[in-house]
């Protein structure tokens, strides 16, 4: 699908509430509110928002991270490596869209990688010029890996489980940013139909499970 006119992609696209703050799943047309120019959020992964993978209390019941903030994600069955931007959320609670189209960024109030609970890492799919850092995000399979350097040096690796696409307008919230048991990771992005009113139609999510190191 060929992107949509830049300034037809500026909209968030948002799931239902839950959790403790209502969690909105958006896809994000644009790399943040106020840029121009224009993330096709089926391409823009924006997580745009999983507002609310958030709330720490909710997704990781011990409470402070024990692992050292990401600095880089890698995709070696896509050939896919990059940077990420620490994101936070909106005044509306959902989650701002990664600034650069080729840059991912990770939710840096939620879980870290490595850290018990549903990490959660966002990139956009496509951009004005042409597809973005997460474009190939849908060929993922099970046993795909994806690695997480952080600051200290280290890397956490996971194995993809399975990926899904999920309709944004009746998206199991608690399905994806509930808690879990171990340190998981989603990767996310956009997907479906787009309409210039209301963007894309869904959320491709890629979820994934720390490996042994």
């Amino acid at each position: 699908m060929s992107p949509a006119p830049a300034r037809l992609r500026r909209a968030l696209v948002a799931g239902p509430v839950a959790l403790l703050l209502g969690a909105l799943v958006a896809c994000a047309g644009a790399p943040g509110p106020s840029a121009e120019g224009g993330d096709t959020a089926g391409s823009s992964s924006a997580p745009a928002s999983p507002d609310a993978p958030g709330d720490r209390s909710t997704l990781d019941v011990e409470g402070a991270s024990r692992t050292a903030p990401p600095t880089r994600v890698r995709v070696p069955s896509l050939d896919v490596e990059s940077s990420l931007d620490a994101l936070g959320r909106l005044p509306d609670g959902t989650l701002e869209a990664p600034p650069e189209w080729q840059v991912a960024g990770w939710f840096a109030d939620g879980v870290a990688p490595g850290d018990r609970g549903p990490a959660v890492i966002a990139g956009h799919v496509d951009s004005p010029t042409g597809p973005a850092v997460f474009a190939d995000l849908d060929r993922l399979r099970p046993g795909d890996r994806v690695e997480v350097d952080h600051e200290d040096g280290t890397t956490t690796a996971f194995e993809v489980d399975r990926t899904a696409v999920l309709p944004r307008d009746d998206f199991p919230t608690e399905e994806v940013y509930g808690p879990v048991p171990d340190a998981q990771l989603r990767l996310i992005t956009c997907d479906g139909t787009y309409s210039a009113e209301r963007g894309y139609s869904d959320n491709l999510v890629v979820y994934a499970t720390a490996v042994p190191a």
